[in-house]
């Protein structure tokens, strides 16, 4: 039992009580994490395989935040459902809890807050070796150097069967248009070729990502000043605790480029976004650009190569005589070396690179 749990309070009883429902699910041997999105449903991910959801009539959104109130008063903790409704602790046995709660999660379109909890189960006597991680005495050092370099693999020699291979297989996806070219119909439209086994998790400040898959996550964040305090930082930090297995970031924005990117520099590289640009190379250049508005002293060299690393595919959209068409579909290690002189001309000219 964790340290913070010692203590024999009254609260620990009352939480221990609270928990009995969930404890079910995640105490299982079989189970390596559990996720509740909604009421009365759960997603549970078993040790080897996909998750799989299932009707929970013992989850209720009060019952999940009093959950919460109790889990920070015994981990001191501030928790408020209308300022910061974001909690992250170990629950007895070790295992790891992560929650949002509130205004900040939205599951259907009409909603006005929901609840976004994640329980990953720790099992101290699981031993792990190097075979685990396929990493035999067979695996020669090419094939893992393959893995760093630029060159991203084609799926296909058609455009349309090379994007939604690299969609399948977890590849980062930035979609680039100016205004009302469609990107976000675009993106939900992609959204469909998500294989329906992936746990997804959406973060945007107007809830307009359309996710079909049972185990999903909408976290709202507002662009604007207000009395909730919860911020892009603090989303995102939660997000990787809840281990998605894509997140979609809606629109890049100076607002939320600098937690976007350090989710790539933390290898969290499997999502997809959009952002108002007319070219590819005019897209990795309004990423950079977002950058620098809060962080000029950035490397060039190392951002753009981690960008460049990070999207498998951009995907360009523009309107010709009133139709919106795809006009590019480009690996960014294509256009990565114009955006990395520029990115260097801007560093050193700081001044003409603001105008």
């Amino acid at each position: 039992m964790s340290d913070v749990f010692k203590t024999t309070t009254m609260s620990n009883e009352l939480l221990l009580n609270a928990l009995k429902p969930l404890k079910v699910y995640y105490e299982n041997k079989d189970v390596e994490e559990i996720s509740i999105n909604r009421p009365e449903e759960i997603c549970i991910k078993y040790i080897g395989k996909g998750w799989v959801t299932q009707t929970a009539p013992e989850v209720s959104i009060r019952g999940i935040f009093s959950l919460c109130r109790m889990l920070a008063n015994v981990t001191d903790q501030d928790f408020d459902v209308n300022q910061l409704p974001i909690l992250s602790a170990t629950l007895p046995g070790g295992h790891r809890f992560q929650a949002v709660i509130g205004p900040n999660v939205r599951y259907e379109m009409g909603d006005t807050h929901g609840m976004a909890l994640c329980i990953r189960r720790f099992n101290a006597d699981k031993k792990f070796v190097l075979d685990d991680f396929r990493l035999t005495k067979e695996v020669k050092r090419e094939e893992l150097d393959a893995h760093r370099g630029l060159d991203k693999h084609r799926y296909s020699d058609y455009v349309y069967e090379d994007l939604i291979g690299a969609i399948s297989n977890g590849e980062a996806v930035l979609i680039s248009g100016a205004t009302s070219t469609g990107k976000t119909t675009f993106l939900n439209a992609l959204v469909e070729f998500i294989p329906r086994d992936r746990r997804i998790i959406t973060v945007e400040d107007t809830r307009e990502v359309i996710v079909p898959h049972a185990n999903r996550v909408h976290l709202v964040v507002s662009r604007t000043a207000g009395t909730n305090k919860m911020t892009y930082s603090h989303v995102l930090d939660s997000v990787v605790r809840m281990t998605p297995d894509i997140i979609i970031c809606g629109e890049i924005s100076v607002t939320n480029s600098k937690s976007i990117y350090r989710l790539m520099t933390t290898g969290h590289s499997n999502f997809m976004a959009t952002i108002h640009a007319e070219s590819p190379e005019m897209a990795l250049r309004a990423f950079w650009q977002n950058l620098t508005q809060e962080n000029p002293n950035l490397d060039a060299d190392a951002v753009i190569e981690i960008l460049s690393r990070s999207f498998g595919r951009i995907v360009q959209i523009d309107r010709s005589s009133g139709q919106r068409v795809i006009s590019a579909v480009d690996a960014p290690n294509i256009i990565e070396k114009t955006i990395r002189s520029e990115a260097k001309t801007q560093a050193s000219n700081p001044v003409s690179a603001s105008v």
